[in-house]
Formats: C-alpha cells, structure tokens, sequence
C-alpha cells in the first residue's frame, strides 16, 4: 500500500515537472505562420468551398514519401495543391523560379512545379488512377506579383484568389462517366510540433484518441475525422488542455491524461508521441 502511494505521489511530481517546462499556447497568428506561411488560412478558404479537402496528402515513392499541402476531391475529381508564401515578383526563366524582392534583390529558388508534377505521376500510378489528375501551385501571399504563364509542364500556377474558382471551373467541363476518386483511399501525413520545431512527421497509427470531456468522462475521438488538435499546458495538474477542431469544421474542448499515440514515420521508423509534449497537430 505504501509502496502504491509512493509511486503516485511520484507520478504526480513527475507529471508537475513536465507541465513546468512546458510553454503557453501559440496565438493563432503563430499557428498560421508554421511550415509554409498563409497554409492554415488557405485550408480554411479551401473548405469553405469544397467539402472533401485533404491536408497533408501523401504517396509512396521508392522507400520514401512524397507529400503536398492539400489535396481537394470535387465531385471524384482530384487537384494536387502545393502552396507557396513568397514575396515580391515571382517569375520564371529557363526552368528557373526567381523571386524580385521589393528591396531590388533577386533570389533564386527551387520550383514547386517538378516536384507537384512527381507527386502526381505517383498518385495515379500508386492509386492505379486513369482520370487527370490536376496539380496547382496557389502563391498565398496577397502582395505577390506574378510573372509566370497559366502553366508549366500541365501544372496550373495561380494566386490563392482565384484557386476555388478554378477548381469549380475544370469539374464543370469533366466528364461525369469517369471514375470517381474516393478520398478514403487516400494516405495523409500528421504533423506533431513542440516549442520550437517539428519533431515528427508520420501517419497515426491509433484509431482513436481516448480523452476526457469537461464532466470527467472517458472518451473515443476518431483520428481519421480530425484536422486539427491545440494543446495548452495545465501547470502542476495532472491534465492538460486539448482545442480540437474536426474536418467538417466543428470544434470542443476536452483533457488528457498522458495520452501517447503511436506514429508510423515517414522515415519508416515508429514511436510513441505524448500529448502533453506538444503544441500542435495538424492532421
């Protein structure tokens, strides 16, 4: 008996000392600003539009994965979107992008358009998908210049504007006979970040979250029916605070106690990911 009470009593210290360390909640401006700037303000527009959007969208390739920021099913048909920050002019020469910041300087970078262009010959190989299968490069920053043609090698390029109107535009004109995809085949990455950085990058395993709602009661939250998970930090209680928003952009509050959800990694490795060393999920 006494050897139990010692071994919580320990627990609860232990439990105190990891809240202690912990960090308070990012604002909302913080969390529109992780990975690619503007991506949670675009998966909003996105869903304000389409009921099937995608984040995190995934495809095998070799011993590894490829990922892109959202893929958006309308009505069976598919479009591929990576989503880019960037300031200034944005133009493109000889299969380079360059960047003409506003202060004269001109930068070289890396074209999202190979890599969109990859990720959908995979998609349709992987998936065994014979439809098209359209891929976009959206630009989110308001204040960006393009100058860049509609396309490059069949990869639509375009301001995050004009993004739900194009998509609507091409499922018009597409051929109601052709196979449907069907978004429960589709693979999609969860992000865990702590304080600082991302710290791992995988699909969740576990098929349910088990929590506490704000009566005490023990409950199930479907993994695969979440977008969105903020933690805030209880200091010295034994739970913490859970902001849950889900795909069809419902939201609740509920706790944990130690919650671990098993992650397969993208670098093939699996492992235990506490809730209560997190700041966000992004599913």
């Amino acid at each position: 008996m006494k050897q139990g009470m010692v071994q919580s009593v320990g627990n609860e210290i232990r439990h105190a000392a990891n809240r202690a360390r912990s960090v308070a909640l990012p604002t909302q401006e913080e969390i529109e600003r992780f990975g690619a700037d503007g991506e949670e303000a675009v998966c909003r527009l996105l869903r304000a539009h389409f009921d099937c959007v995608i984040r995190n969208a995934i495809v095998p390739h070799k011993d590894k994965f490829l990922e892109k920021d959202f893929l958006v099913i309308e009505k069976g048909v598919p479009f591929v979107i990576e989503v880019k920050n960037w300031k200034g002019t944005v133009g493109w020469s000889g299969d380079t992008f360059y960047q003409d910041k506003d202060n004269g300087v001109r930068k070289t970078l890396k074209s999202p358009v190979g890599t969109t262009a990859q990720f959908v010959s995979c998609m349709k190989k992987y998936y065994n998908i014979h439809r098209t299968v359209y891929g976009i490069v959206a630009f989110a920053d308001p204040s960006c210049r393009l100058d860049l043609p509609d396309a490059i090698y069949d990869v639509a390029l375009m301001k995050v504007d004009a993004l739900a109107a194009f998509i609507k535009q091409i499922v018009r004109t597409e051929e109601p006979s052709l196979e449907p995809v069907i978004p429960e085949r589709i693979l999609r990455c969860t992000r865990f970040y702590s304080a600082e950085e991302e710290f791992c990058k995988g699909i969740v395993a576990d098929e349910y979250l088990e929590l506490l709602d704000d009566q005490g009661q023990e409950v199930l939250l479907d993994t695969t029916k979440i977008s969105f998970v903020t933690v805030e930090p209880q200091p010295l209680r034994l739970r913490d605070k859970l902001y849950v928003t889900f795909e069809n952009g419902a939201s609740d509050v509920f706790y944990n106690r130690d919650q671990a959800l098993t992650v397969a990694c993208l670098d093939g490795t699996y492992r235990k990911v506490f809730l209560n060393r997190i700041r966000y999920i992004v599913f």
